[in-house]
């Protein structure tokens, strides 16, 4: 956690903080493509949901406006010229097909000791099960990560990924509990993952919280879903699988389902031979 640790009573000594971006690549931007406009009169301004970052150029879409020209005028009447239109395409890495229902996602966290500027940053699926309350999933400094964060409405299900650690992969299933809200984690200059470039007046990070849902009894192993990702099957574009660098990636419903099932199969199996 970026802050000292609150999850259980039982925790190490060291203050401690959650690891959720170190395997991410460094911010680089999302390329943005831009239409022309149609005239060479005008073109249209067009405002940013959240405010530009020169540095890191934020790829946030932006809302068009239209730009009216004067009119113009014949010998039988005068006719409005066309509303001029500048339009912003977002070109995201991310080019899942959209899903109705709920969404689902995977998010990763460090189960192991690490030390970030002095400050332990191992969180497991244990740690969540013995939060007393809604966990916050600071740290995140990556756009395509936060966007998806951004995007998660309460109630929806998530896997926990374990990341960086010997054996790799998910170890359970957690819920949104509180949608997106600023991570205050990027203003503090002794969190792990602070942002020097971050401010409260233009916030560029967010966060949601979460809570605990269940833990498998064996863990699906990130060699396991690369097994299963073949061409044809449900997990060939599996976001985990083409990003693996991503802390916060989208599971669609047909992944989501898939692997619940290989879950469900093998606990049925286990408790008959018991």
């Amino acid at each position: 956690m970026a802050r000292p640790n609150t999850r259980s009573a039982t925790a190490a000594a060291s203050p401690t903080t959650k690891r959720k971006a170190q395997d991410e690549p460094s911010d680089k931007p999302i390329a943005k493509k831009k239409t022309k406009s149609t005239t060479t009169k005008t073109s249209s301004t067009s405002s940013q949901d959240f405010p530009q970052d020169l540095e890191a150029k934020e790829p946030h879409a932006r809302a068009p406006k239209n730009a009216n020209q004067p009119s113009t005028s014949t010998k039988k009447a005068q006719q409005p010229a066309p509303t001029t239109t500048t339009t912003t395409t977002i070109t995201d890495v991310d080019s899942s097909p959209s899903q109705t229902g709920p969404n689902y996602y995977l998010m990763k966290a460090e189960p192991n000791t690490r030390l970030e500027n002095d400050i332990d940053v191992k969180f497991s699926i244990d740690d969540l099960r013995a939060c007393t309350t809604p966990e916050p999933w600071e740290g995140v400094r990556n756009y395509v990560a936060r966007n998806n964060m951004m995007a998660m409405k309460k109630g929806e299900l998530a896997f926990f990924y374990h990341s960086n650690c010997k054996v790799p992969g998910i170890a359970g299933v957690m819920e949104v509990v509180e949608e997106s809200c600023v991570d205050e984690s990027a203003f503090d200059s002794k969190h792990p993952y602070y942002d020097a470039k971050s401010n409260k007046e233009k916030p560029r990070w967010f966060m949601v919280h979460v809570g605990f849902v269940r833990k498998f009894e064996e863990m699906v192993t990130l060699k396991q879903l690369q097994a299963l990702g073949g061409a044809g099957t449900p997990l060939e574009n599996m976001q985990l699988l083409k990003q693996s660098r991503l802390s916060v990636s989208k599971v669609s419903k047909e992944e989501w389902d898939y692997i619940m099932e290989i879950v469900e199969e093998r606990e049925t199996a286990t408790k008959e031979k018991d």
